[in-house]
């Protein structure tokens, strides 16, 4: 059933992207806010760099392991015994990961939404949703996330023109003017929210090329960054940090202050609508990681068959882990930070370590592995066929196929140059963006105006990354 699976870059970058905004949307802004106070949309560069060190480990090891997913990898390069223990620490992982999602979502909707609806109705209506789509493959979500995330950015991106007349300049300045030990701990905070990126190694096998592992990667990673600083921005400059700092969901009470004309007063409603879809493929993706982990373990292609225990467990987890809102954000902000970094940066360290006894395979096996399942075992065209249609090509157009691939030559180098050119570039602009910010907090102390400009060029550098990170991905796929 896994080997089935198939999607395409963009599917699979916007997934990544919709993993990080999920979470961060929910429940660690304000915590955030409480850190680093007005410069804390400045928390995300650090992780940002995090997440694609994960994507650039994925790329080395798909390059000897194509068409495999993170769980076969570990067992494949780390032994049969070890392999097996480690994968039954990511599947642990992935279910602190899922009770910690569901229960914080169930909590907001129990809060703002539906007061009067007990937590255990909410909890098990999220569950029985997660579990429709535990019977699917990740090609159904992945079109899923296609129709709401387009819908998601534009709501993002036109957040600033909606709440045009609610900003406040004076509310986030000084700019830069915080302690750098504050913005550091808001880093780490985010950090650990960040190492969900590792979830999207349990679909490795499902792209084809392995170039588009490390770029669809860093493209999400990138503008989810982008996406969240904009939103905490928003909230600092409409509630200011005192404010914000006190607010149990600050981002849900910043879409309620917009106000469109008189008759669009309750535009909150219409975005947590686009919202909503977001969140539900954050949880289904970790429980399709969940499934894949256990059924590589138990040895079972088909992850359907375990779908309905598994989703049973996860519903007597989750509301037995925790009592009540506090434990559910304490849990999340404060203990993600930990775990993440008590595994995984050795594990994948391992990982790649153990990986260079293999041999790199052709992407072109990687590629026919794809296909091959893909097309269901298709027969090869008839013999005749392919004789007559090879001997016509052969006869007569010598000279024009030595043209194009001599042409199809050069663009292939041509196009493999502007990869790496952009690949470079983002490098460069994020090199740009964390120099900005330090530079910012050492210097605004002596000019206030030092902060300001290196704010600037932060916001400048994030935006030309996602930009220039899509054009890596186009030039990955032309490839």
């Amino acid at each position: 059933m896994d080997s089935k699976q198939i999607i395409n870059y963009r599917q699979f970058a916007w997934l990544t992207a919709s993993l990080l905004t999920g979470g961060g949307l929910v429940s660690i802004q304000h915590d955030l806010v409480r850190v680093a106070r007005m410069d804390a949309w400045f928390t995300y560069i650090i992780p940002s760099i995090y997440g694609i060190a994960i994507g650039f480990m994925f790329y080395k090891l798909s390059q000897r392991f194509p068409g495999k997913n993170l769980f076969d990898i570990t067992k494949i390069t780390l032994g049969k015994g070890f392999g097996t223990l480690c994968n039954l620490l990511l599947i642990f992982h992935l279910w602190l990961l899922l009770i910690r999602d569901v229960r914080s979502f169930t909590k907001f909707m129990g809060t703002i939404l539906l007061p009067n609806t007990p937590e255990e109705i909410a909890l098990m209506m999220l569950i029985l949703l997660i579990m429709y789509f535990g019977r699917t493959s990740i090609e159904v979500i992945a079109r899923v996330n296609d129709i709401f995330f387009p819908f998601f950015a534009l709501t993002i991106i036109f957040l600033p023109l909606m709440l045009s007349n609610e900003l406040d300049k004076s509310l986030v300045e000084p700019v830069l003017a915080g302690d750098m030990i504050s913005v550091w701990y808001g880093n780490l905070l985010t950090l650990g929210w960040y190492g969900d990126v590792l979830i999207m190694g349990a679909f490795l096998h499902t792209l084809g090329q392995l170039r588009l592992v490390r770029s669809a990667i860093r493209h999400g990673v990138i503008l989810s960054s982008l996406f969240l600083g904009i939103f905490l921005l928003m909230e600092v400059l409409v509630f200011g940090p005192v404010i914000t700092d006190n607010l149990i969901y600050p981002n849900y009470n910043l879409v309620q202050q917009i106000h469109i004309t008189d008759f669009l007063d309750r535009m909150d409603l219409l975005i947590l609508s686009i919202w909503a879809p977001i969140l539900f493929c954050k949880d289904i993706l970790i429980y399709m990681a969940l499934l894949t982990g256990i059924a590589s373990l138990v040895k079972q292609r088909d992850y359907s068959t375990i779908n309905t225990p598994v989703g049973l467990f996860v519903l007597m987890t989750s509301l037995l882990a925790f009592k009540n809102t506090t434990e559910v954000f304490s849990f999340g902000n404060y203990s993600s930070t930990v775990i993440v970094l008590c595994y995984q940066p050795l594990l994948l360290i391992l990982l790649v370590l153990f990986a260079r006894r293999f041999p790199k395979l052709q992407q072109a096996a990687g590629e026919q592995q794809k296909a091959g399942p893909a097309n269901g075992g298709a027969d090869p065209p008839e013999g005749g066929q392919s004789k007559g249609k090879a001997a016509e090509d052969s006869g007569g157009s010598g000279a024009a196929n030595q043209t194009k691939h001599s042409s199809g030559g050069s663009g292939s180098r041509g196009s493999q140059r502007s990869y790496h050119g952009w690949s470079r570039t983002s490098n460069l602009l994020l090199l740009i963006g964390l120099i900005a910010v330090g530079t910012g907090l050492w210097g605004s102390e002596y000019h206030s105006m030092i902060g300001v400009g290196c704010s600037f060029v932060y916001g400048a550098c994030m935006i030309l990354a996602v930009i220039s990170s899509y054009m890596e991905l186009v030039q990955a796929r032309q490839q």
